[in-house]
């Protein structure tokens, strides 16, 4: 009986055996031929004669991946914007080692942990003792967010996700607050302050470091606080980080405040001569900005036929009608249209 166990075991062993070389053997064959595939590098921009331009009929369509747009290369027209890019990234090399995609997802500076940690889901999957799943997960979210830190970018990052989306600004101008809080954090500038008041100040700086500028009165019906407090936090970052900052222009804010006035291309165009003849003229110098494009666009406007009120145009960029008045005298009398 002894004799017979052990032939039984040792043909077990040897078809386990048998199986685990062939498997091998075939895994080794399968990443031989995906080797042997060599993944062309796309240029960010590739050229396409299957399309033709509406505008002007040409076949030469350019693609570019970067914008993730279709346009053509003759007339400029952009026929498709939005491209999906279904290219399939694996984990392939080249012969200088230097991988041709990457695996997960990139890193967020916009999450307090980058967005790279892993997490579970205790409600999916085949788990016996539930119970014991969602203790491991409310002790890994405390895990996350172990140090001050992590928990001061983890409450700071996530109200400057619900304040830029309130505002209606962009990713960009997110990504550069994020870094900018960072910065702050790093050098210990949010000790002993606000959260909410330093983060308006970060994105407020962000609009102007991304060319999207916000009227402080913007900022203070967004966030509810008011002008002088956003500012003094602005001036204290803008001091304590060495921030360089562009100067804001008018003409910054004309196509912005000529959409919402309703106002035609021809207005803003008119309002952009206005404001650079201003600025040849020395007109501009220690003004408000937005003072300089609402009498700009109240002047346009009468120019072209388009005649907005006062009243209209102050509520809209948040200045007032004696402003308004004052800075079109100045500009009527010194500009000769």
């Amino acid at each position: 009986m002894n004799e017979t166990n052990t032939m039984n075991k040792n043909s077990v062993l040897d078809s386990k055996t048998n199986f685990k070389n062939k498997l091998d053997g075939d895994y080794s064959s399968l990443l031989n031929r995906k080797s042997r595939r060599r993944r062309e590098i796309r240029p960010a921009v590739e050229i396409a004669d299957a399309d033709v331009c509406p505008a002007c009929g040409s076949t030469k369509i350019s693609i570019d991946y970067t914008r993730s747009e279709k346009s053509c290369g003759v007339c400029g027209v952009v026929i498709e914007e939005n491209i999906v890019d279904s290219t399939i990234r694996g984990t392939a090399r080249d012969k200088d080692g230097n991988s041709y995609g990457q695996n997960g997802a990139p890193k967020d500076i916009t999450i307090h942990d980058g967005g790279i940690s892993t997490d579970f889901d205790p409600n999916k999957g085949n788990f016996k003792n539930r119970a014991q799943w969602h203790r491991l997960k409310k002790w890994q979210g405390r895990m996350r967010v172990s140090s001050p830190r992590e928990r001061n970018l983890s409450r700071a990052l996530g109200q400057l996700a619900l304040l830029v989306s309130n505002l209606s600004l962009s990713k960009s101008v997110k990504y550069e607050a994020a870094t900018i809080y960072r910065e702050a954090l790093d050098m210990d500038l949010v000790r002993g302050r606000s959260i909410d008041k330093l983060l308006v100040a970060t994105v407020y700086i962000a609009c102007r470091k991304c060319k999207v500028p916000r009227t402080l009165d913007e900022m203070s019906e967004g966030t509810g606080l008011d002008k002088k407090t956003i500012g003094k936090n602005y001036r204290f970052l803008n001091r304590e980080l060495g921030l360089k900052l562009p100067l804001i222009s008018p003409n910054d804010y004309v196509p912005r405040f000529a959409s919402k006035l309703g106002l035609s291309p021809e207005a803003e165009v008119k309002s952009f001569e206005i404001i650079d003849l201003a600025a040849e003229s020395g007109l501009t110098s220690g003004k408000d900005p937005a003072s300089i494009t609402a009498a700009s666009l109240y002047w346009a406007s009468m120019l072209v036929g388009e005649r907005r009120t006062q009243t209209e145009i102050a509520k809209t960029l948040g200045v007032t009608e004696v402003t308004i008045r004052n800075r079109f005298k100045e500009l009527s009398n010194s500009l000769n249209l």
